[in-house]
């Protein structure tokens, strides 16, 4: 085994904000551990708001965790029952489990049993925006923009209103040529990105390349809402920022923003007046 292989930065581990799991609105019907597959991560929870005809739109939400935190009832986005849509959150196999591309097959054969089964749920599969948070808002990414990657089992014909991607990591040559920033272990073999890819990631910037939804942008992405916190100290938001940047360079339809004096998994993602801006944008995307 290369040496390098076990060496490590010094840098503690990221751990995770504290964050509780939160508590669907009053009246919301839950149906949880739907199985698409064999693993026990491979299940998603479906939320269905009252007082709604069906068939419904619907946000499907990707957990955050660093790809090796948390499941998925760590929904960061269970605001939007509250302004009619349904919200399906899909759980993949974690980067201790299995190395990448094990999450992104999860997350599209995930929505691929949502579509098939959607009429069970009274869900409009014409009207779908991806969403995540952190590690889940790269897995949303390249659920939505590597169709043509075969390799990544990408649900056929999958027809987007947008993604909402906040706090996310997806330019990863980028991220690691940076990490000397970093005040956690972002870039040894046993950081949550050394896990992702399998070892030292300085030793498969192939793999970097891979992994990084910058390499997928293409003009006919669906709309992206990409927002990010300005004193983010786990992921920088330059790495919105690249992303941001290739979607306009393409010529995509991306809204960008950074959220003032915001940090990694900050309260304020899932408050108003930031959440309002959130339902805003999938108001508009699902009505076009």
């Amino acid at each position: 085994m290369n040496d390098r292989a076990l060496q490590t930065t010094g840098k503690p581990q990221y751990t995770g904000s504290v964050i509780p799991l939160p508590e669907p609105p009053a009246g919301v019907s839950v149906i949880r551990d739907v199985e698409f597959g064999s693993h026990e991560r491979q299940r998603y929870d479906v939320y269905l708001p009252k007082d709604i005809s069906a068939p419904m739109p619907v946000v499907v939400f990707f957990h955050p965790g660093g790809w090796m935190r948390r499941d998925k009832r760590a929904v960061r986005t269970m605001f939007v029952l509250e302004y009619g849509y349904a919200l399906v959150s899909i759980g993949y196999r974690l980067a201790q489990d299995a190395c990448f591309p094990a999450q992104v097959h999860d997350v599209n054969l995930g929505l691929k049993h949502l579509i098939e089964n959607a009429g069970t749920y009274g869900i409009d599969t014409s009207r779908i925006v991806l969403a995540g948070t952190s590690a889940g808002a790269h897995l949303a990414a390249l659920a939505a923009l590597a169709m043509d990657r075969a390799d990544f089992n990408p649900v056929p014909n999958l027809e987007l209103k947008g993604v909402v991607a906040i706090y996310g990591a997806y330019d990863f040559p980028q991220f690691l040529s940076a990490v000397q920033n970093s005040e956690t272990d972002q870039s040894s073999a046993e950081s949550p990105l050394g896990l992702l890819i399998g070892g030292d990631p300085q030793l498969y910037p192939d793999k970097l390349v891979t992994i990084s939804p910058v390499t997928y942008v293409r003009r006919d992405a669906p709309p992206f809402l990409i927002m990010h916190g300005e004193q983010d100290k786990v992921l920088p938001w330059a790495q919105s920022a690249s992303l941001a940047g290739e979607l306009i360079k393409q010529g995509a339809s991306v809204d960008f923003e950074i959220i003032p004096n915001a940090g990694h998994g900050d309260e304020v993602f899932r408050q108003a007046p930031i959440s309002d801006r959130i339902v805003r944008f999938i108001d508009r995307v699902m009505a076009s």
